[in-house]
């Protein structure tokens, strides 16, 4: 695809599914969701690329430090995704508190015991998704928090599911407790990582059922902010439906096809 900005293009790359659903944006809110979604993968980025925590949260300051002078209404860093998202955050008048929070929730990254429970892994994906899923809707000048906020919450959980056999691949352990990593590894099967995932599978599909209560109530124009909804609601009931091991988490998604027909069909209905 052609003619995309620098972070259009972060985004295509980086997160194909939320670049999708950003294209049935109206076209003059594709780049302020373009750059919300980049300094996402900005800050998701760091912990993997750092080898000592400091630098991971040094970096994160950096973030930080660069909200301040956004939200100053001075001038900003020259930087590609700085700057368009000065633009977002002035134009839209976005609230501070939930940029804070992600970054916050994306210091738990650099902390090789988290997660230390289940409590702490769900409100960690709450902050991290939910908190973008907010300003994503916020951008859309439609202030529904409690549904941003649950709907991004089943978003983070379907999205950390799929991600577990990466991150078990890469000798992390993403799920806390006594599980024997290595017979999953070899194919087997945990009862307390199966009582886990089956745990967020019905955390997140309860928070999506929160978020369409009120879904008569979000405008058409803001639906592409919550068009993931229906792919990873999907996802988890096919998750929770069977046996729970590695192999099927990861063939659990939908086909990249099926996805942007189902993408396709509700960007143009504005349902989700």
């Amino acid at each position: 695809m052609t003619g995309l900005s620098p972070c259009g293009e972060m985004v295509r790359q980086g997160d194909p599914v939320r670049f999708r659903t950003t294209l049935f944006a109206p076209p003059k809110a594709r780049e302020g969701l373009f750059a919300l979604y980049a300094f996402n993968l900005e800050i998701a980025k760091i912990a993997p690329m750092v080898s000592e925590p400091m630098i991971g949260e040094i970096r994160l300051q950096w973030w930080r430090d660069s909200l301040d002078m956004a939200f100053g209404g001075g001038a900003v860093r020259r930087h590609e995704v700085v700057e368009p998202l000065a633009d977002i955050i002035r134009c839209s008048k976005l609230p501070r508190a939930p940029f804070d929070i992600l970054i916050d929730a994306r210091s738990r990254d650099l902390d090789a015991a988290f997660p230390e429970d289940m409590e702490a892994l769900i409100a960690y994906l709450r902050d991290t998704a939910g908190s973008l899923t907010l300003l994503a809707m916020r951008a859309f000048a439609v202030e529904a928090d409690a549904v941003a906020l649950n709907a991004g919450q089943g978003v983070g959980i379907a999205r950390y599911l799929a991600a577990v056999p990466v991150l078990v691949g890469q000798g992390r352990k993403p799920l806390p407790g006594a599980i024997n990593w290595k017979a999953l590894r070899e194919g087997g099967t945990d009862e307390v990582f199966a009582a886990h995932v089956h745990t967020l599978g019905q955390q997140g599909r309860a928070a999506i059922a929160l978020a369409r209560k009120e879904r008569a109530s979000i405008p058409k124009h803001a639906a592409p902010a919550l068009l993931e909804v229906p792919v990873v609601d999907r996802f988890l009931a096919t998750v929770m439906s069977g046996p729970v091991n590695l192999t099927t988490l990861s063939g659990a998604g939908q086909s990249p096809f099926r996805a942007n027909l189902s993408n396709l069909w509700r960007g143009m209905s504005g349902r989700w």
